[in-house]
């Protein structure tokens, strides 16, 4: 009695290996960007506990926390501005990090000697860019602010820190977009917050 044992034909082969390459050529950058909304998401979320944050800190001592000291010089690493938020009052419990900070960006501080220095969201306010010398414009707005009072940024998922100045981020392209995630107290439009994404 003979049996005979039949296998895959070289072209049957090649058809399921083509068959898996296009399913992965549509599923992985359709998880690359799935992954990038839930970091933006995260990002949002963090911004928004910070900003609570930030007016419990002006509801008990009047102003917000500083993000420059007098002589045009900036608090470096950027985290030591939220330092107040944290002690010795807990309004919040630690100082996050932006899920898009590159070390990358922040290796031009090195010959500085400074490292890590863009390990959190960049943190501006009215309070800061006064001590800092900063003169507002003709309608008493100060650059970076979009009128309001304070601003948060992230670098947005190109890793670039644009310290707020560019919030182009579009999220239904959030792999390729350059804009950073911005979120601004007062927004100039009377509202509490605005963000821009």
């Amino acid at each position: 009695m003979s049996t005979s044992r039949r296998g895959f034909t070289l072209i049957e082969l090649l058809i399921v290996v083509a068959i898996i390459a296009i399913l992965a050529a549509i599923a992985v950058p359709n998880f690359l960007e799935a992954q990038t909304r839930s970091k933006v998401a995260r990002v949002k979320s963090e911004m928004r506990t910070l900003a609570t944050a930030l007016e419990e800190y002006f509801v008990d001592h009047g102003e917000y926390p500083l993000a420059a000291r007098g002589a045009g010089v900036f608090v470096i690493p950027l985290s030591e501005c939220f330092i107040p938020l944290t002690t010795p009052v807990a309004y919040i419990t630690s100082i996050p990090i932006d899920l898009f900070f590159d070390r990358w960006e922040t290796s031009r501080y090195q010959g500085y000697g400074i490292r890590n220095a863009a390990d959190t969201y960049n943190y501006w306010s009215e309070a800061s860019a006064k001590v800092y010398g900063v003169t507002p414009d003709a309608n008493g707005v100060y650059p970076n602010l979009y009128g309001g009072k304070w601003r948060l940024a992230s670098a947005g998922p190109d890793l670039i820190q644009l310290w707020g100045d560019c919030p182009e981020y579009d999220p239904s392209n959030g792999t390729k977009s350059w804009g950073d995630i911005v979120l601004v107290q007062g927004g100039g439009n009377g509202g509490l917050l605005r963000l821009f994404d």
